[in-house]
Formats: C-alpha cells, structure tokens, sequence
C-alpha cells in the first residue's frame, strides 16, 4: 500500500479536478491518502460551490488547507466548514516523516 500527499497549489480547476480524481482513486484501491490545499488553490476551491462539494465527497480522505494562505486570502470561513485549516508547512513535513510521498499539483 502507497502512502501519498497530494498537495494542491494550482488555481485552475483542472488541475484541482486532476487532483481530486486521482486522490479518490488511488483511496478506493486501498492506498492511504492525505490532501492539501496550499496557495492559489484555497481562493479558487472556497470560489466554487461545485469545487467545495468534490471535497467535501472525498470519503475517507479529510482534506486540510492551510490556516495562514487562507486568512490571507479571506477565505477561512468559508473553508473551514469543510476542511482541517492547520500549518501547511508543518502537515506536509511530518507527512514525509511518516513516510507519505508527495505529488503536487
């Protein structure tokens, strides 16, 4: 079983749906999967109501976002109705510690 981060930093929505589509994927074959928003990505999720719903079918996978770019941008209400607002920089690196690799997009 993989262990992935999916960092998404992208602010266009194909990318994010690239992201997501892989994401979902790989949790339903049994990997063990983590995602994050991470700079221009938070404004244009929060922007969507189709974007926030994706997230919010993800299953398994609680998506996170971070707490500093989102307050940044004014977004952080609205975010953390469906995700874990926390470091990013942080997450990210202890992912890695826990042997988790990383894929941006």
């Amino acid at each position: 079983m993989a262990k992935v981060l999916v960092v998404i930093v992208s602010g266009e929505e194909d990318k994010i749906n690239v992201a997501l589509n892989f994401a979902r994927r790989q949790s339903e074959a049994g990997h063990d999967m983590r995602v994050i928003l991470f700079g221009p990505s938070e404004a244009k999720v929060a922007g969507s109501e189709e974007l926030m719903k994706k997230f919010e079918e993800l299953g398994a996978i609680k998506p996170k976002a971070c707490i500093y770019v989102a307050k940044g941008a004014s977004v952080d209400e609205k975010l953390s109705k469906s995700f874990e607002l926390l470091p990013a920089g942080t997450y990210i690196t202890k992912s890695i510690e826990e042997g988790f690799g990383t894929i941006t997009f």
